[in-house]
């Protein structure tokens, strides 16, 4: 289905924008001093409110995508780093045989020392997000939440596509828009890549290699994701996903927020500076609408990110624009599907 908005306004302050950010933030203890001060949301002069799949409903979606369930959710379970390159004759993938078989007399079992997210849009606009876990003494909470950027591990945003290999194997690469270990618009943003085993209906291994700057040196990985299920937070049982983008290189300032359901994840960086956030549906909630629902379950960084305007699907529209103070975010996409 395709929702016009009722609001004929060519500029809508909206207090409900920030009112949202307010209420879903309301854990004085888990904010940071950032104000997002005043949110002006300006919609595209004649453009559908909502992207479908419905037939006969594609007029404000770009060409050449994916269906709207092709949005992912996928969680790491696991790092595993090995010898590069492999010696010769090294099972692929390695870590599925651990700990019985383990001809390179590596560690027996893998790791994950990070709460690491990705969240992908149908047109594949992704943010990856991996915060470091407690590992010291104090520690309380399972992510950090008043701005420490020392448990920021790394985040990046940008586009992904992948190709099949061989039967039931593809290659998938993530290019790097933006990465918090390299300035905006650095010149050697690095591209990502790996080959996709499907282990398990909703486990894939992935199996590369890349440089290592903890270790110094290029390191085989393999990596296991896990699919998440997409889930409805509204009345209607409609799943949804948004993706904005802030795009200032004259400013130094890149930013990419990307929301598929239950989950919503943004990185903005000015110049060096980094600022990311996740955000989690609160299925047990009091809020008696759904922005009150939402809870900032991670941050690290200084910068305001306008997650919130996310959680207001209903008075988006692909091409609007979302300003505060100087930066400007345009909504990109906008879906909606059941």
């Amino acid at each position: 289905m395709v929702r016009e908005e009722k609001d004929s306004a060519d500029e809508v302050n909206t207090k409900t924008l920030a009112d949202s950010y307010n209420g879903a933030n309301s854990d004085k203890t888990s904010s940071t001093s950032s104000d997002p001060g005043e949110v002006i949301y300006t919609p595209p002069e004649s453009v559908a409110s909502m992207s479908s799949t419905k037939e006969g409903d594609m007029t404000s979606i770009p060409q050449a995508v994916q269906e709207a369930d092709a949005a992912n959710i996928s969680i790491r379970e696991y790092i595993y780093f090995m010898p590069y390159p492999l010696p010769k004759g090294t099972p692929i993938p390695y870590t599925v045989g651990l700990p019985d078989k383990n001809p390179l007399n590596l560690p027996p079992k893998p790791f994950e020392p990070t709460s690491t997210l990705v969240l992908t849009s149908p047109n594949h606009t992704f943010v990856d997000i991996r915060f470091f876990k407690p590992m010291r003494p104090g520690e309380e909470t399972l992510l950090p939440n008043r701005g420490e950027i020392e448990r920021l591990e790394w985040c990046f945003a940008g586009q992904s596509e992948s190709h099949p290999i061989v039967p039931g194997v593809t290659h998938s690469t993530w290019m790097h828009w933006l990465d918090s270990r390299h300035p905006v618009a650095a010149p050697n943003m690095p591209v990502d890549e790996g080959d996709m085993y499907p282990i398990d209906t909703d486990l894939t291994l992935e199996h590369g290699h890349a440089f290592q700057p903890l270790m110094h040196a290029v390191k085989t990985h393999e990596e296991m994701w896990r699919d998440v299920s997409t889930l409805s937070t509204n009345s209607t049982g409609s799943k949804i996903c948004v993706v904005l983008r802030c795009h200032a290189d004259a400013a130094g300032v890149r930013g990419v927020i990307v929301r598929v359901g239950q989950f919503c994840q943004g990185i903005v960086m000015k110049g060096e500076q980094v600022t990311a956030e996740r955000w989690e549906f609160d299925f047990e909630g009091e809020g008696k609408e759904e922005t009150g629902n939402w809870k900032r379950i991670g941050k690290v960084g200084d910068l305001f990110l306008p997650c919130a305007v996310a959680f207001r699907p209903e008075i988006l529209k692909q091409g609007g624009r979302v300003k505060y103070w100087d930066f400007e975010w345009v909504v990109e996409d906008v879906w909606e599907w059941m």
